[in-house]
């Protein structure tokens, strides 16, 4: 260019570059579309300028503000799997999203105040339309991230400190009902698809923009602000942050392991629940962008991966525990031979920490379990063959929905039984949305395609089962003040063990399989005493002998209709299916 080029003095074209793979054979173009989702040009990759299946193009003077793309491969058209921004799904239940060229807006994630590692946290699992959707849930933004936000004082109130969300980036929730014409069509990653037959993946374990939050989960339909919003709100109020992802098995390492950076340093999130049949766990463990992100993971990591963290990062690895469910759930309803997996689990304990719970989305409620006999998933629409058939519950004498006081009593006190198991084990607790106030999803163990009132929290019932709630608060203060109750410190009170089992004789207990009772006593600041009895009939359990002039005292009875349960000369009687705490005083 000559020095005088009158050129020189003119402002340069903005320059855009688009790199992407092309995941065929066929010719790959680029869409250029306008914000309203339709086609105003399409521009052919030019092969010359591809490094190995990376096409590339440069484009000169585009309005980036009013421009959003797809690319299309064949008849294939496809969303760019690094895109960062996402325009036309701000629509719950219409999923026709496209790219956007331009940046959102930077906005400062506020970081957490405290770190807590799996031993001090108590998980609230929940899904972000679902847990207030509904019209009595007292928020202003129904089904959204805003919502979230405007039930922070519930979550301070409950004590939960660390929220679990399902699927929170941009999945597509269109359930395709037409069969692929070939595997590679099987597999190919987020098509654009049109709603069939009013069928949604309302939980969102599929695939997606895994960059984006979901723009329909926003008040204003802009998820990337939304979602920055509520976690600086929650971590404001000393609360961490834990999402959902599915990774399908096509995947590549590089890839999971950016999608999971960028939720770190763009989000802020503190950490991740990974679900997928191939997730790169030494891959994730050993990045330094990672290293003090939470990791919950489907299965125990093997011991190559788990080379790759320090007993340090060790703290912030756990594993679900499908077990505690599982032996819980039948121990819970009287089951023969679970004595000792029960007993195993409230010590739980391991290289990392294990997550426990009681109940989830893919399984019965807490309330439906002591509700139902067997699943009852008829309005999934296909003739309740969905679902597992292994649920473990007990309706306690009655299918569903009962006006027998003598049933509703005992559902209450079972409840209350599982809620201790959950929180009073050590491990890492996790709540399922509602359980605290007995949710019901109408015995659907399933609903995975339900976007209804099975599926969204029903607020109300918050004040009816307000009894329950209150218990619910009342052991999590009982695990907050007592370390002994969450993990092992090697500290002892007086004389006595950290945890020693009792059965019909002090410090001798007994785990026959046709037994369904044991003691269990914690020494930490203080001495507590949980004597379980899963039995129908009443249980005569030892008491430890206490130092100097300090007596038991019931600070917990399940069973509401005995309110002190008879103790004797170094005894407690039991009542049927119940739990009694003692403190020494």
């Amino acid at each position: 260019m000559k020095k005088n080029d009158p050129n020189l003095n003119q402002v340069p074209e903005e320059i855009t570059l688009v790199s992407v793979e092309n995941p065929g054979t066929k010719p790959l173009y680029l869409q250029l579309l306008d914000l309203k989702g339709s086609v105003k040009k399409e521009i052919p990759f030019d092969d010359k300028n591809s490094v190995g299946t990376v096409s590339n193009m440069t484009l000169y003077g585009l309005d980036t503000k009013k421009s959003g793309y797809r690319l299309r491969s064949g008849a294939e058209t496809f969303m760019d799997p690094y895109c960062c921004h996402v325009c036309g799904d701000e629509r719950w239940g219409s999923f026709k999203p496209f790219g956007r060229f331009d940046t959102p807006p930077a906005t400062e994630v506020v970081p957490a105040p405290t770190v807590r590692g799996f031993q001090d946290i108590i998980l609230y699992y929940l899904h972000v339309r679902g847990f207030t959707k509904n019209r009595n849930s007292g928020v202003e933004n129904h089904g959204t991230f805003e919502g979230i936000v405007e039930k922070i004082p519930y979550f301070k109130k409950l004590r939960v400190n660390t929220l679990e969300l399902m699927p929170a980036y941009d999945f597509n929730e269109i359930i395709d009902d037409r069969r692929p014409e070939s595997q590679d069509e099987a597999i190919k990653e987020a098509p654009i698809r049109k709603r069939s037959k009013g069928r949604l993946n309302y939980w969102g374990y599929t695939s997606g923009n895994y960059f984006v939050p979901k723009n329909s989960y926003s008040a204003s339909g802009d998820g990337i602000a939304s979602f920055k919003n509520m976690v600086s709100a929650l971590h404001k109020a000393d609360m961490e942050v834990i999402a959902d992802f599915y990774f399908e098995p096509s995947l590549t390492s590089r890839y999971i392991v950016d999608v999971l950076r960028y939720w770190v340093v763009d989000y802020g999130v503190d950490g991740f629940a990974l679900f997928g049949s191939d997730i790169p766990v030494s891959d994730i463990l050993r990045d330094p962008y990672l290293k003090k992100s939470k990791f919950i993971f489907e299965n125990y990591p093997d011991s190559a991966s788990l080379k790759f963290a320090g007993d340090d990062r060790k703290k912030r690895i756990a594993v679900l525990n499908n077990d505690f469910l599982y032996d819980n759930r039948r121990f819970l309803k009287s089951d023969a031979d679970m004595l000792s997996r029960f007993a195993n689990h409230l010590l739980s304990g391991g290289e990392c920490a294990s997550v426990n719970y009681m109940a989830s989305f893919n399984t019965l409620t807490m309330n439906d379990m002591v509700s139902f006999d067997r699943k009852h998933n008829e309005e999934n629409g296909e003739n309740n063959t969905d679902g597992t058939d292994f649920n473990y519950s007990w309706n306690c004498g009655v299918e569903g929905k009962s006006r027998r006081k003598a049933v509703e009593a005992l559902r209450k006190r079972q409840i209350k039984n599982a809620f201790i198991y959950l929180l009073l084990s050590r491990g890492t607790p996790r709540i399922f949305m509602g359980d605290e106030f007995r949710n019901s999803q109408n015995g659907n163990n399933n609903p995975y395609c339900l976007d209804n009132s099975v599926t969204w929290l029903n607020w109300d019932d918050l004040e009816k089962n307000r009894e329950i709630f209150e218990f619910v608060r009342e052991l999590m203060e009982l695990r907050l003040k007592n370390p002994v109750f969450r993990h092992s410190a090697g500290k002892k009170k007086g004389r006595y063990p950290e945890t020693s089992f009792h059965g019909e004789m002090a410090w001798q207990a007994e785990f026959y399989d046709y037994f369904r009772h044991v003691g269990v006593m914690y020494s930490d600041k203080e001495l507590y005493y949980l004597a379980f009895n899963m039995y129908w009939q009443e249980q005569r359990l030892a008491l430890p002998k206490l130092e100097k002039s300090a007596k038991w005292k019931c600070i917990i009875n399940t069973n509401a209709e005995k309110k002190e349960p008879f103790t004797e000369s170094g005894f407690i009687n039991v009542p049927p299916r119940s739990v009694v705490i003692l403190r020494a005083e």
